[in-house]
């Protein structure tokens, strides 16, 4: 049964309050905290609170009849633990407003389907009970690859509340050039934001330069010192028009200097599969699918993202078109081989 709001913040204020060690609340001074802070009506009420967070969500609460007070048969346990707090629902939802206005409902239903990807998991967690599984079993029946995050993730809702405020951010920048020393290797930038991408487990910020007069896409791992300030944005149209369709058009996060395309890929059989089963794109088309090829079309403009993608499919990929995707595909091959020698 999901939890309402109301019902969220009533259970993070008990686990709150009962993991207060060593001090004990009793059943009425719970019972007052509680109508203080989030109107609970009455003792009834929190007894059905109790008792739906010990059945639901496994709460190890007990009472001690000496002291008068409920505590945590475990010291360690924290519902929290498991649950987004009411600030991390209001900027998730925040998150979901920003991405359907600037970049469309398809992006604000991905952030849907993330939070679905975090309740099945949450479900998983609760089904895979160690102290349950049956005798000669493998005690891990799950295995998660755990990833290396981009950092600074803490930037996402200072930025997305800078874009819902319209308000312009300054940071330092740190670029990857080696031929750039001092001031220049951490320079503080001023930025019109528009939009949050997250991609491959980092977080880019693309907005307006003023400065460059073009839009400019910064990496989150890379900023410092990152500020609100109190100017307002003022982004061109036609600026706000272009990052608004930016990713329709392109792989990854990198922008592309030329035109969109049309691209043709022949993969093999097996290979074809995989492609059919997660598209490369949301522009891939499927022209032919037989015993000996599967061949693919997108429309994008080609860039770096999309270059290091395809050659992941090493030996099961034939770039068909364009011609200047071709040759890059091909020099960037013999460019690999010539690190081997002869």
């Amino acid at each position: 049964m999901p939890i309402t709001r109301s019902a969220f913040q009533r259970y993070r204020l008990i686990d709150e309050i009962i993991s207060r060690y060593p001090r004990r609340y009793s059943k009425q001074k719970l019972f007052e905290l509680l109508q203080d802070q989030c109107g609970i009506r009455s003792v009834s009420s929190l007894e059905k609170d109790i008792q739906r967070l010990r059945e639901d969500h496994d709460a190890p609460i007990a009472y001690d009849k000496r002291a008068n007070g409920y505590y945590y048969t475990n010291p360690q346990f924290r519902l929290l633990k498991l649950m987004l707090t009411p600030d991390d629902m209001d900027a998730l939802e925040q998150a979901r407003e920003v991405l359907a206005a600037t970049q469309g409902t398809s992006l604000a239903n991905e952030l849907d389907n993330a939070l679905q990807r975090v309740r099945q998991s949450l479900d998983i967690i609760r089904e895979v009970k160690t102290d349950d599984q049956a005798p000669g079993l493998p005690r891990k029946v799950v295995y998660v690859e755990e990833r290396v995050l981009g950092g600074n993730r803490h930037y996402v809702p200072v930025l997305i509340r800078a874009i819902s405020q319209n308000r312009q951010v300054q940071f330092r920048y740190s670029k990857h050039d080696l031929t750039l020393t001092g001031p220049e290797l951490q320079k503080r930038r001023t930025l019109h934001p528009i939009l949050l991408r997250e991609w491959t487990d980092s977080w880019y910020v693309i907005g307006y330069d003023a400065a460059g007069g073009r839009e400019k896409t910064f990496a989150l791992d890379r900023m410092s010192d990152l500020d609100i300030m109190d100017e307002p944005c003022n982004v061109p149209p036609s600026v706000l028009a272009s990052v608004s369709e930016l990713f329709e058009h392109i792989y990854g996060i990198t922008d592309s200097s030329g035109p969109v395309e049309e691209i043709v890929l022949q993969f093999t059989p097996l290979f074809g599969r995989y492609v059919k089963a997660k598209p490369i794109h949301q522009s891939q088309e499927v022209l032919q699918d037989t015993d000996t090829a599967c061949i693919v079309r997108l429309r994008l403009a080609p860039n770096r993202d999309l270059l290091m993608h395809l050659r992941s499919y090493g030996e099961h990929l034939k770039v068909l078109e364009p011609a200047s995707l071709v040759n890059a595909f091909t020099e960037s091959l013999r460019a690999t081989l010539a690190q081997y020698g002869k």
